[in-house]
């Protein structure tokens, strides 16, 4: 492999892991060596739309189809970002151009369908019915936002009123996480169905975040309150609620043919700052969760201790970073600055000592054995021969 397709195949894991910027980075190395080659643009425009660079990524967009005419793809990426401009109508040519190379191309299709449907004012807000009411996906929609309100409002009680009265503060934690986990599992029900005894089944729903999700709030919701456990889960459903809320007013908006959209939501919810919001809450979220892990060894220095709740806690964070790239991300964040200051001039050795012990301790506790690995182990020791 080469200099610059190690860089893209560098580039395509960043972009997997959702961190964008470091991809860009990548695939700018990728095409810095090797310029002609139309793949390294493509994957850099993809990046740009992901940090919400649509100009960025329609001028790679436009030199892939310049590098590779009869490319499919270069149409897709072009009509893609000249959308997010609400280009709509250059966006529906450059569509129809791919399709014109390629028939069958299931995403050119879908985009040369919104595009069209975006010109002919098909996009445009729901009524309150069609989106809290007509369809199925509509009326779990709206439960989940009646859910995130209620859970709002325990968040709120347990900060304001809950300082006040102990009783109070335990009674808007505990029904804090029952209506989140109430939520997921609802969520979880909706999107994988009936429950099946397959491992095909069990997979799906041990990936979904969901149910990660699910566990903390189960963990939390059994537990003496501790405020700092709201803030993970508080700032993952706030964004779904105030996205939904935006739609809300939208709708109402076009039942009243007003010019709120128009004076309000242009400038102030967009739809690629809500795109942004999306993107960065995962880390922001990730970052909480290593911050209360953290927070929970401290405490055993203090009378409020609690080894059970240290114990079922990291070792749900244990198994999250084998399947969340923010949450790894999040620690390699922590590991940089404990690092620092462990091998810091003026740090006792021991401490940098203890500190790589510990690293490798906690390495070898989330490592992933390759495939084959396990069988090949037995192989590997001496065999006992018996004379």
């Amino acid at each position: 492999m080469d200099a610059a397709d190690e860089a893209k195949t560098r580039g395509n894991r960043f972009f997997q892991e959702g961190q964008y910027q470091q991809a860009i980075d990548a695939f700018t190395e990728a095409i810095s060596i090797d310029p002609s080659n139309a793949v390294y643009y493509s994957n850099r425009s993809g990046a740009y739309l992901k940090v919400n660079k649509a100009a960025q990524a329609v001028t790679d967009a436009r030199k892939v189809v310049e590098l590779r005419p009869e490319w499919p793809k270069g149409y897709s990426r072009l009509g893609t970002s000249l959308f997010y401009q609400k280009k709509y109508a250059d966006a529906k040519a450059a569509y129809e151009k791919g399709l014109a190379k390629d028939t069958n191309d299931a995403n050119l299709k879908d985009g040369l369908k919104n595009a069209t449907a975006a010109l002919s004012g098909v996009g445009a807000p729901q009524t309150l019915r069609q989106l809290c009411w007509d369809t199925t996906h509509a009326k779990f929609r709206t439960y989940q936002f009646a859910l995130r309100a209620l859970m709002i409002v325990s968040f709120v009680l347990y900060w304001t009123a809950g300082w006040g009265s102990p009783s109070l503060a335990a009674f808007s934690f505990a029904n804090f996480f029952k209506l989140a986990a109430i939520n997921y599992v609802s969520f979880l029900a909706y999107n994988h169905g009936t429950p099946k005894l397959n491992q095909a089944y069990a997979q799906r729903l041990i990936m979904d975040p969901a149910t990660q999700s699910l566990l903390f709030a189960l963990l939390f919701w059994f537990s003496t309150p501790y405020g700092l456990a709201l803030f993970p889960v508080v700032a993952n459903e706030l964004v779904h609620f105030a996205s939904f809320a935006g739609s809300l007013l939208l709708a109402v908006n076009s039942s009243l043919g007003s010019t709120l959209e128009t004076h309000v939501f242009d400038r102030v919810m967009p739809f690629v700052v809500w795109a942004a919001v999306y993107h960065r809450v995962p880390s922001l979220v990730a970052t909480l969760e290593v911050a209360i892990g953290l927070s929970l060894i401290l405490e055993l220095l203090t009378p409020n201790r609690n080894f059970m709740l240290l114990l079922v806690y990291w070792q749900l964070l244990r198994i999250r970073y084998m399947i969340s790239p923010q949450l790894k991300n999040a620690f390699a964040d922590l590991d940089r600055v404990v690092t620092t200051a462990a091998f810091h001039p003026r740090s006792p050795p021991i401490v940098g000592t203890a500190y790589s012990k510990l690293k490798d301790m906690l390495a070898k506790m989330v490592a992933v054995p390759e495939p084959g690995q396990q069988q090949a182990a037995p192989s590997s020791m001496p065999k006992c021969c018996i004379m």
